[in-house]
């Protein structure tokens, strides 16, 4: 996701596991361990323009990864903070503000090589927007209003609040595929494959595309109390070997 949502997501993490006098300081370290993983955006070469995309979500979101990514994040911030942390709760908060970072961008479309290196595949579960306001919002203002209180009651409800919207955008996400799978139904199609995304910033407007004998047919879904369907285009699969030129 954005930045500010895994800065934010870390945050909250890490103010779980802080003191009343940790508070403040586990919210800095959180969020600047929640934003590290994304510091892959940072390979390039000016020599294959592709290396970036390659590597951006690469090895720095797989689970494997955490301990050492925290381990930096803490390593990083020890200048900062060794005169007001032992070096145990400073990579404690970096652990946690860290973990989740390569979980939260495998819920968007885009995916991340969640598994490397035991897998080269990128794990996508298509429920939630690059962008999606509602779910950083209850981020930030429960890591506002644990910050000022110096209390990790705030940050547990956030985190809460936040686990049930994507409990709720895997729902929404069944219901899109469901309205597409009974259009594609009525039509008499059987769906080689079929896809439903979350439009950006909310889980209410899906797209999806699915493919029936050589074509591709793309709608928007609106999955509210009833789900509308807003009929889209069909195009032609490309095969290289007959479209190639």
């Amino acid at each position: 996701m954005d930045l500010i949502t895994q800065g934010v997501l870390g945050a909250a993490l890490a103010q779980t596991a802080a003191k009343p006098s940790e508070t403040r300081l586990a919210t800095g370290i959180g969020f600047a361990a929640g934003i590290l993983a994304d510091a892959d955006a940072l390979i390039y070469s000016s020599a294959d323009s592709l290396l970036a995309i390659e590597y951006h979500r690469h090895f720095t979101h797989s689970i494997f990864f955490i301990p050492f990514g925290a381990l930096i994040a803490a390593l990083i911030l020890w200048p900062l903070c060794k005169k007001k942390l032992s070096f145990k709760r400073l990579y404690i908060f970096s652990l946690l503000g860290y973990s989740l970072s390569g979980f939260i961008d495998a819920c968007t479309s885009f995916g991340t090589y969640l598994l490397w290196p035991l897998s080269d595949e990128r794990i996508a579960f298509h429920i939630i927007s690059i962008v999606d306001p509602v779910f950083t919002l209850a981020l930030i203002i429960a890591v506002v209003m644990a910050w000022r209180r110096r209390s990790q009651l705030p940050a547990r409800l956030g985190l809460g609040i936040a686990a049930l919207y994507l409990v709720m955008a895997v729902v929404q996400l069944q219901r899109a595929e469901s309205a597409i799978e009974s259009l594609a139904v009525s039509r008499g199609h059987t769906p080689a494959r079929l896809m439903a995304k979350p439009s950006f910033g909310n889980i209410l407007l899906w797209r999806s595309i699915y493919e029936h004998e050589g074509r591709f047919y793309v709608h928007a879904v609106h999955v509210g109390r009833q789900p509308r369907i807003y009929t889209g285009a069909t195009i032609e699969k490309y095969i290289p070997a007959r479209d190639a030129r």
